[in-house]
């Protein structure tokens, strides 16, 4: 009775282990199988990039039929492929960090590319012969600060340490000048003071890493601005302050004299006009810009106000900081209107614009007249235009 119970017991033991053997082949993962035949599939590359210096990484869409990935470099004018490593199938990228044995250079460009291989059929597939190319640069610098000095006439840079350089180039370029080189410091300095930049404009700094063994410079670092404050002028006349100004856009200093306006149009011209009837008159400077409504294009004129400040030590200069367009006299009243034509509508809008503490505003509140009216045709004779004068004559300036 015993034995019979054992028999029975070691039977249902191993029927268990037969079902649960079952359950286990069916609910394993398919094993992945290659016949002799099959060749891997052409290797798609995607990028190369440089994530630091002295590293290239390469990155690969996946080939079929791949059981092993082998990466290969080349300098960009050679011609023959160096196998730089091996990765299994389920890499899709690969990092080379520069050696002895496959070194990266300054200035130099190479070419990376990625075949497939199948250990069982032992073919290798189809490849990009061309490959992606990358140029190896000296680290890209990270400029930490630009902070105007105490002088008030300088600029103080600091950055970090790149990889390398051996020096550092620092240019500086303002709104309407391209970059420039101000200095090159050796690569055990991290901070320069620039002694002349440009006063009165918002200086735009960075700094490059620069390799004297390659001559080969790297990619420029984020860019830092510091402004100056204006230096103060003083004329013994405001005639001598204006004068200045017109100088200044003969001399082809003009892309900075409108508020706001990247490019200046053509044919600039200029009156004076004392809007606050304080016995000291404005620059009103204007040039020719086209205005384009629907279908149609019309010439006006884009104008920039210049005051005088009156200080102990004479009369300084100042630009206003709004502009505004087809000026008109006003015979009465410490304003000039600005002509708005809204020539869809036939409508002519008159804003109002004055000085008040310093400042160039307009009001709120416009007249507005039909063109061609009676109301209108009153208006302009009571309130005529500026007469123009060319930069280049300062006749109109006499008397100030």
């Amino acid at each position: 009775m015993k034995e019979n119970c054992i028999r029975k017991y070691s039977v249902s033991v191993l029927m268990a282990v037969l079902l649960i053997f079952a359950i286990c082949l069916l609910s394993a993962k398919p094993v992945c199988t290659f016949a002799a035949s099959d060749a891997p599939g052409r290797v798609k590359l995607q990028k190369v990039t440089t994530p630091a210096y002295g590293q290239v990484k390469i990155t690969w869409k996946k080939a079929t039929n791949a059981t092993v990935y082998y990466i290969y470099y080349k300098e960009a004018t050679a011609g023959k492929w160096k196998k730089l490593a091996s990765v299994k199938s389920d890499k899709t990228g690969y990092t080379h960090k520069a050696s002895a044995k496959y070194p990266l250079t300054n200035g130099k460009t190479y070419s990376y590319t990625v075949k497939a291989y199948n250990s069982i059929s032992k073919k290798t597939g189809a490849y990009d012969k061309k490959g992606r190319m990358v140029q190896i640069l000296p680290e890209t610098v990270k400029l930490k600060t630009a902070n105007v000095n105490a002088d008030q006439i300088s600029v103080d840079l600091t950055w970090n340490r790149a990889k390398g350089c051996d020096s550092y180039d620092i240019y500086r370029r303002t709104y309407r000048s391209a970059w420039k080189m101000v200095a090159r410091v050796k690569g055990n300095a991290l901070k320069y003071t620039d002694p002349a930049p440009r006063r009165g404009w918002a200086n735009y700094y960075t700094v490059c890493g620069y390799d004297s063994r390659t001559d080969t410079r790297g990619n420029r670092s984020n860019i830092i601005s510091a402004v100056l404050d204006s230096p103060v002028f003083t004329f013994p006349t405001v005639r001598a302050a204006y004068v200045d100004v017109l100088r200044g856009i003969q001399a082809g200093d003009s892309r900075d004299l409108f508020e706001g306006l990247q490019d200046v149009g053509t044919n600039i011209e200029y009156f004076v006009y004392d809007i606050n009837k304080d016995g000291i008159p404005e620059l009103i400077v204007g040039c020719d810009r086209i205005w384009d409504e629907e279908d149609k294009s019309y010439i006006r004129k884009f104008c920039q106000v210049y005051e005088c400040i009156k200080t102990s030590n004479g009369y300084q200069t100042k630009k206003q900081g709004t502009y505004l367009w087809d000026p008109q006299l006003c015979t009465k009243g410490n304003y000039l209107f600005e002509n708005y034509y809204w020539y869809s509508k036939a409508v002519n809008l008159k804003h109002i614009c004055f000085i008040e503490n310093g400042t160039f505003k307009k009001y709120g509140e416009i007249l507005q007249y039909t063109v061609g009216s009676k109301e209108l045709k009153d208006f302009d004779a009571r309130n005529p235009m500026p007469v123009w004068t060319k930069v280049t004559d300062t006749s109109a300036l006499n008397g100030l």
